[in-house]
């Protein structure tokens, strides 16, 4: 087909463009195929030249385009980019609708005339005047101060706000004659060289400098000297004041402890609770005296412990149970010197097996458990608790080994051969062991348990008690028998001693030289010459004692009987002794102490496990605490590290 465009009209909406910033024109034209008007769809295709040649935009195709009678019309958008003010031709070409032949182009170019071409006044650089809306990204250069509003504010001129303004970023104003004028609303923070007498009203505390004394303070603390006139007031907490030492009445319920003050506390109803300063001095001295019936409560701060080894009145007053029942049938209990490392045993076909603690008492693991379950009967540590002794055995028939550990019970090794052992003794570096058998054999190591020999013994002697002396120089060794009793071994001594009775346990102080013992059925002996004279405390007689514990220096003893019983403590090397309800009623067993006698530990074949710590207040910080009944005084000296230590008390005192 041959066609021939005969042209009606390009026309470019240049008042659309304008206002729309749009780059399409509208062309209308008309199309005949040799001569002849032509009906129906056409592509039809647009390119833009600057010359006969020279393509500068498009090509830009329309298809369909519905052609009437010849007549059409299609919009043309061949960009803005072709249009720089220099003149155009446009290039059209057709061929039917979806024919794939090439284009039939129009021959010669049309020139566009300035309507269509109007497209470029969106740009233009001489536009004098538009009254349409124009997007400020097609405006370039600067505007003269001439064409803007009067409302708008100028850097150069003064300005006055009529409205309220409000400055987001940082507003400066470094001219020194600035002057402003009115009401002023925010927080002025930043502000800087406002003079004093300008403020009104009261700063509020926590604006002042810290270097400010405030009245209201709890305490201030003035780094310079202090002079002045007079002071007025009690001074109490006044420190390093020579030979002063102040005293307060306290009739309320709760009071602050200061430095070098005592209180004189006499509520009737109510214990009063003194707190212990947080922060003192070393050397400062607290004291508390109760005059009042309700006596009084002394409080800790968090790291504060109070050592309270030397109340000795006070000592197994306090137990915790540190095992319920279900743990079974416990036959012995051994400490170490400061009463850290503990070592207990129960007995039994089923359960019976070795337990360790590391925290006084608090927690406890099993060992020894691979040689499976045991008649378990006593058992005995070294000083810092490394080398321990274990023995198997009972009254009842039921033999077993001997067992050592010198690693604190991780792993342990069986030794010597089937008795019913039944006590066990170590020197306290531990170099030294003795075991003792129901049958009448004891055996001694001199070498930490490697070797061991026969120290004593004989068929009709019938062993229930072991203890040593620190060196392990020293032996003392109990029995009992039928109807005619037992009796007590020293080593050293070629003949028995302290007479028959049916003897069950026996301790000794760490020089060998008080001792003490205890009968089932019968009472309570101690010796202050090593076993030559032996003296009963007539007091507790005719009570099945099982189990006495000594402390080094032997002025503190702890003993319990079974029957159920109680266990008993005493303070002046067994002349008195005090029955301690803190431990509950049962059938206790064993007994232990630690080397100063400040914390205790008693088992029961009933299953439970208790345990008394004097050595200091159970627990550091808030928890721990002492109580002080009426007509009871303590004086406290800070020691440093958090320890305060009694340098004298009166009355019952107990340390939780």
């Amino acid at each position: 087909m041959n066609f021939k465009f005969s042209l009606v009209g390009a026309l470019a909406l240049g008042a659309h463009v304008a206002s729309a910033q749009l780059t399409a024109f509208t062309y209308q034209g008309r199309l005949a195929n040799a001569g002849t008007a032509v009906t129906g769809n056409y592509d039809l295709r647009f390119r833009l030249f600057d010359g006969a040649t020279n393509q500068v935009a498009g090509p830009v195709t329309n298809a369909p385009v519905g052609v009437t009678n010849g007549v059409f019309s299609t919009a043309v958008d061949l960009g803005a980019a072709g249009f720089n003010g220099n003149p155009r031709w446009l290039e059209i070409a057709v061929r039917p609708y979806g024919n794939t032949n090439a284009y039939n182009a129009l021959s010669p170019l049309q020139l566009l005339t300035s309507v269509p071409y109007a497209i470029q006044s969106i740009t233009a650089s001489n536009a004098q005047s538009l009254s349409l809306p124009l997007p400020a990204t097609n405006i370039t250069g600067t505007l003269p101060v001439s064409r803007l509003s009067t409302n708008v504010v100028l850097l150069s001129s003064n300005q006055t706000f009529t409205a309220s303004n409000l400055f987001l970023g940082v507003v400066t104003a470094p001219n020194t004659a600035n002057a402003f004028a009115g009401t002023f609303i925010g927080n002025g923070s930043g502000l800087t060289g406002v003079p004093a007498p300008s403020l009104t009203g009261t700063l509020p505390d926590a604006t002042l400098s810290p270097n400010v004394p405030l009245l209201g303070a709890s305490s201030n603390n003035f780094l310079g000297n202090l002079t002045a006139v007079q002071y007025t007031g009690s001074g109490h907490g006044l420190t390093n004041v020579p030979g002063a030492f102040f005293w307060l009445t306290v009739n309320g319920t709760a009071a602050q402890a200061s430095s070098n003050l005592g209180f004189i506390v006499t509520n009737n109803t109510t214990a009063v609770t003194i707190t212990l300063p947080a922060n003192p001095s070393i050397g400062d001295t607290f004291k508390i005296a109760g005059v009042g019936a309700a006596g009084w409560i002394l409080s800790q701060n968090a790291g504060q412990q109070i050592l309270a080894g030397n109340l000795a009145t006070s000592v197994g007053m306090n137990w915790v149970q540190r095992a319920a029942s279900g743990f079974g049938n416990w036959t012995g209990v051994a400490s170490s010197a400061d009463g850290t490392h503990l070592i207990a045993c129960t007995s039994s076909s089923t359960a019976g097996t070795i337990y360790l603690s590391v925290n006084s008492g608090v927690n406890w693991t099993t060992t020894a458990t691979s040689y499976g379950a045991q008649y378990w009967s006593s058992v005995a540590s070294s000083a810092d608790g490394t080398h321990l002794i274990a023995t198997v055995g009972d009254t009842a028939g039921h033999s077993g080994l001997v067992y050592v550990s010198a690693n604190s019970g991780a792993s342990w090794t069986p030794v010597l051969s089937t008795h019913p052992w039944i006590a066990s003794a170590c020197s306290a570096d531990g170099t030294k062991m003795f075991a003792a058998s129901y049958d009448g054999s004891i055996y001694y190591s001199s070498n930490s348990a490697d070797n061991w020999n026969p120290h004593a013994g004989g068929s009709a002697i019938f062993f229930t008690g072991l203890a040593c002396n620190a060196s392990g120089s020293k032996l003392i060794a109990c029995s009992t028998g039928g109807g005619a009793g037992g009796y007590i071994y020293v080593s050293g001594s070629s003949t028995p001693s302290a007479g028959l009775r049916n003897w069950s346990s026996v301790a000794s102080s760490a020089n060998g030289s008080n001792l003490v013992a205890t009968v089932n059925g019968g009472s309570i002996y101690t010796s202050p010459d090593g076993g030559v004279t032996w003296n009963p405390q007539t007091q507790l007689n005719s009570v099945a004692w099982k189990a006495v514990a000594s402390s080094a220096d032997g002025s503190r003893l702890i003993a319990a009987y079974n029957g159920p019983g109680y266990v008993f403590s005493s303070a002046d090397s067994g002349s008195t002794w005090l029955q301690r309800s803190g431990a509950t009623n049962a059938q206790w067993t064993a007994v232990a102490s630690s080397a100063d006698g400040s914390k205790l530990v008693a088992a029961a074949s009933d299953g439970n496990l208790w345990t008394s710590s004097q050595g200091s207040t159970s627990s550091t910080g808030t928890n721990g605490f002492l109580v002080g009944g009426a007509l009871s005084s303590i004086e406290l000296q800070y020691v440093g590290n958090g320890l305060f230590l009694p340098v004298n008390h009166e009355g019952t005192i107990r340390a939780y």
